[in-house]
């Protein structure tokens, strides 16, 4: 009989879906104020708690290409953007696995024509993803925001 059960319970558990069977890895310890930490620090414009977050060897891609292979190479690029006068950053709600970040960052450059500009004119945005290892990112892959808006399957919205 106790054949049997042994029996019947593995071929139960054989013909669950195997997604049923791992859970996600769990997020890695400070990983949410990190995020949290994150977003304030873009949003509220504050490059000098932005670059405390970063590995000093932070590897930086935007559409694939590497373009800063350091803390210093990064910040000397984006946090000109990040301070300049006149640029809004919001950042979306967005996606945590395991090492990784996920947001849409939105940013408004009106500013840079001078004078009063509508608010919801001219934004722009950016999907990135942030990896995290050492309580730091230590990578970002930026894709830069494009004009097709796609629908829910991919395909470009009419």
């Amino acid at each position: 009989m106790l054949g049997k059960i042994v029996g019947v319970t593995l071929i139960m558990a054989a013909s669950l879906p195997s997604s049923a069977q791992v859970l996600p890895a769990p997020s890695l310890p400070g990983q949410g104020r990190l995020s949290e930490e994150l977003v304030r620090s873009i949003e509220t414009k504050d490059t000098a708690a932005y670059a405390a977050l970063l590995s000093d060897a932070v590897h930086v891609f935007e559409d694939g290409k590497e373009v800063a292979h350091s803390k210093a190479d990064w910040i000397n690029t984006f946090g000109k953007k990040l301070s300049a006068d006149g640029v809004v950053f919001k950042v979306s709600p967005g996606f945590s696995s395991s090492g990784r970040l996920l947001f849409i960052e939105y940013f408004n450059s009106a500013g840079s024509w001078g004078g009063n500009v509508p608010a919801h004119c001219c934004w722009s945005y950016d999907a990135v993803a942030y990896d995290l290892a050492g309580g730091k990112v230590t990578a970002i892959r930026r894709l830069r925001g494009g004009e097709t808006k796609l629908d829910e399957r991919g395909s470009p919205a009419k």
